[in-house]
């Protein structure tokens, strides 16, 4: 038998499949140790894409990597093999909800089975595929709400859900609610000025104007941010009491020493802006912006993955 040098680290961290034809299933009826799977693939063919096999015999699963000649042929004989998770540190999930391809996907699975070495999943179009060593990037979003849900956090989900490309990260919402900011600092306040109708929020039996009406004047207080209370002195050439909703406003030490956070800001037009450990992307911005801002926070900490 050849020697082969496998050039993928075993150890490495979120080792995940970035073509999921890479990885072929095979039901055996031998056992799932190393020297018996050996005996069973080395010699048999394999198709000329696959690198990884996801072993199954009744409920016990194993992933194995093989090598063999390099050819253009649509076959080849395997000449090597390597265990790279065993039966006991493998977990098989069937959820026809996940898109295998997609990494954030795989690592929220694996969230579901913390422990597990190799999770393995089937999941959409009975694709099937697995991350090994699962350490996902955290990220924090903080967005102020309502509307709810908050529209940076529905972005930065919907980016991931189609991220083939982008890394094994898993969000957390952050949120802090603007009427429990007008209970807590808007001392008595009965009228209460927003900057638009798209806010959507009930304040019970507190009057409420939108700024994006230009109402008559009145003697309310101003929920919003820096770019709100501009507009409302260009409008009346008045400022009133205000209660600052922006989210930078709770960039403090304490949210950002838990991680990493993706924010927003009204003041900034375009780009982003780094503020410690956290990220802030324009307030409207579109889903390409959100996706840059997501990248910029992972490669700010340095976080290693293993595209294979």
């Amino acid at each position: 038998m050849p020697t082969v040098m496998f050039d993928l680290d075993p150890t490495a961290p979120n080792i995940i499949p970035i073509k999921y034809r890479q990885v072929a299933v095979a039901t055996v009826a031998c056992g799932l140790d190393e020297a018996a799977l050996m005996a069973h693939f080395v010699g048999k063919e394999a198709y000329m894409r696959t690198r990884f096999i996801v072993v199954r015999n009744g409920t016990g699963t194993a992933l194995v990597e093989v090598d063999r000649p390099t050819s253009e042929a649509l076959f080849s004989d395997i000449t090597a093999m390597r265990l790279i998770a065993a039966p006991h540190e493998c977990v098989y999930v069937a959820d026809a909800e996940i898109d295998v391809g997609v990494p954030a996907h795989l690592a929220a699975v694996a969230e579901r089975h913390p422990g597990a070495l190799c999770v393995v999943v089937e999941g959409l179009y009975s694709h099937v595929s697995f991350i090994v060593n699962p350490r996902p990037f955290r990220l924090n979003v903080l967005d102020i709400v309502p509307p709810e849900p908050s529209k940076l956090l529905d972005q930065a989900r919907r980016v991931l859900d189609v991220g083939e490309d982008l890394p094994p990260v898993l969000l957390s919402a952050d949120t802090v609610d603007s009427r429990e900011l007008l209970d807590n600092e808007g001392a008595g306040a009965r009228k209460v000025l927003l900057p638009c109708q798209a806010t959507g929020v009930d304040f019970g039996d507190v009057n409420v104007s939108f700024l994006d009406q230009r109402p008559q004047h009145d003697d309310w207080t101003i929920l919003g941010c820096e770019r709100t209370r501009q507009i409302h002195e260009w409008f009346y050439s008045d400022a009133r009491p205000s209660i600052d909703t922006c989210p930078k406003r709770f960039l403090d030490d304490q949210r950002d020493a838990d991680g990493v956070t993706l924010s927003r800001c009204c003041l900034l037009q375009e780009g982003m802006e780094h503020h410690g450990r956290a990220v802030v992307v324009p307030w409207g911005s579109t889903l390409d912006e959100v996706r840059a801002g997501i990248q910029a926070a992972v490669a700010r900490e340095g976080f290693r993955w293993t595209p294979v």
